[in-house]
């Protein structure tokens, strides 16, 4: 079986649904709008429906139809005449679409998205199709909805502040994490597929394992990551650009804290991830969520006078800890009722599995809960989530001017081979500017590498896993490009 190179390019196909005709194109507009006219008022949708703009294309689809199967038994001139036939659909479609989009103007209610290329197929970048696959993907809560759309604001400003060391996407990332996972379900890699191991182990359907829960963990596991990494941002790294820019003047500040809070049920949520998990687990959840410090209290001022060689730096540290993951879990189950409500319908399993496995993916602790036969959806999301190291755009802030600060966007890894046969992955390191301007360090990325995945434990059932990291070096003479692999280190799980 040959190689699979995983990168943007790959995701972006397995998410669109290219249209391979007149007919499964208009047939993908009528799907989504009747989809969309669901969740309408009555009065829009009855308003839409009135026009027949949309709905009296069926008539020329059907038409259509006929005239391919006539065509057809005229042999190598049908073929002829057929491919001319498309070439003329493909000059109708544009109009039909704005016929469609000025039928849809103004009608307030209907949510469908503006433009029309996602919905007939056509690829789209990443970011914006965050979104889109949210919802087909069954995530209906309106608060997740909502965060997912603010995710790119919230992300900017951490790209900005790049930090304490340096902030790397999430909003692509979650995208990628679900499209590759969803490929890895339906691969037998000696056991079967790796949808039903999952699904005996969850006990979870199949089918709804893979179009909808994994999506879900997929998709929602690092929407915690901001508030998460909130008061680092604004505390260290804003902070200091102030201390650093007014070094003669006397400033005072109090430091900003933000903490979740304990007065209604959000401990109820708690137990319901918690639920089943080693004692070693509960701990960190709890931790996580910055249970153990119900009361807080504002820190006291900090005073920095003048110095004549500068301020020092400003070392921000604080007792709340909030993790990412717990964040994430929290946001799914609060967004499908109370924690009564969640826990008296048998059909929230799959959201309860999924926001554990959510929750427990950030920890860097050895636990028994991270052995496939234990929490094989956590094992499983933690594995693809650092897989998923291509394409992530790191800041590095460069002066460009003496006034002005440029901030770019450097790219370590363009893609991923994965070989299904031995299931190994190769990951190179070949991005030579990327790596001077962060100062990469191989060894280092390796010991990390190896830190993280040496959480996992594949038990009995998954599959043995193999991660090659190598550096390369590329060197240019007049013919061609020369690769060297400098260093090389591998994983094994």
């Amino acid at each position: 079986m040959p190689d699979f190179q995983i990168n943007d390019e790959w995701i972006l196909n397995r998410i669109s649904s290219q249209s391979n005709s007149f007919s499964q194109w208009l047939g993908n507009i009528l799907q989504t709008v009747e989809k969309s006219l669901e969740d309408a008022p009555p009065e829009v949708a009855e308003e839409f429906k009135k026009s027949k703009d949309l709905y009296s294309l069926q008539n020329l689809d059907k038409d259509l139809a006929i005239a391919e199967k006539e065509l057809a038994k005229l042999g190598g001139m049908g073929k002829m005449f057929s491919g001319f036939g498309f070439k003329i659909l493909d000059k109708i479609k544009n109009p039909i679409q704005k016929t469609i989009q000025q039928s849809l103007k103004g009608m307030e209610g209907l949510d469908l998205i503006p433009e029309l290329d996602f919905l007939t197929g056509k690829k789209k970048d990443l970011s914006t199709a965050l979104y889109d696959v949210s919802k087909e993907r069954g995530i209906e809560s309106d608060g997740l909805l909502y965060l997912i759309r603010a995710l790119p604001d919230l992300e900017a400003f951490l790209y900005s502040t790049s930090v304490k060391k340096y902030y790397r996407d999430h909003t692509e990332h979650a995208l990628r994490v679900a499209v590759l996972g969803d490929f890895l379900l339906e691969q037998d890699l000696g056991q079967g597929s790796l949808e039903g191991l999952i699904s005996e182990l969850t006990e979870l359907d199949k089918k709804l394992l893979k179009d909808k829960f994994w999506w879900i963990v997929g998709l929602l596991h690092d929407i915690g990551y901001p508030l998460g990494k909130m008061t680092t941002a604004v505390n260290y790294s804003l902070i200091n650009q102030i201390l650093k820019c007014y070094p003669t003047i006397d400033l005072e500040f109090i430091p900003f804290e933000i903490n979740l809070a304990w007065k209604g049920d959000q401990e109820d949520y708690l137990k319901i991830i918690e639920e089943g998990l080693s004692k070693e687990a509960r701990a960190l959840i709890r931790e996580g969520a910055g249970y153990n410090l119900p009361k807080m209290s504002a820190q006291g001022p900090r005073i920095y006078l003048n110095q004549p060689e500068g301020h020092p730096e400003y070392n921000y540290k604080s007792l709340v800890q909030l993790d990412h993951g717990v964040i994430s879990a929290l946001s799914l189950l609060r967004g499908l009722g109370t924690p009564q409500e969640i826990m008296d319908n048998d059909e929230n399993i799959g959201y309860i599995l999924a926001s554990r496995a959510m929750a427990l993916h950030n920890f860097k602790a050895q636990l028994k809960d991270y052995v496939f036969e234990e929490q094989p959806l956590a094992f499983y999301l933690m594995l693809i989530d650092e897989l998923q190291e291509w394409g992530r755009p790191i800041p590095i802030q460069i002066r460009d001017t003496y006034f002005t600060t440029e901030l770019q966007k450097v790219t370590l890894l363009d893609e991923l081979i994965l070989n299904l046969d031995e299931f190994s992955w190769l990951m190179q390191f070949k991005n030579q500017q990327a790596k001077e301007l962060m100062e990469f360090n191989f060894s280092l990325f390796s010991r990390e590498k190896k830190k993280t995945f040496g959480r996992l434990d594949s038990g009995e059932k998954f599959p043995k896993t193999t991660i090659n990291l190598q550096d390369i070096e590329i060197k240019k003479d007049k013919k061609e490009k020369k690769e060297k692999i400098i260093a090389h280190d591998t994983i094994i799980i």
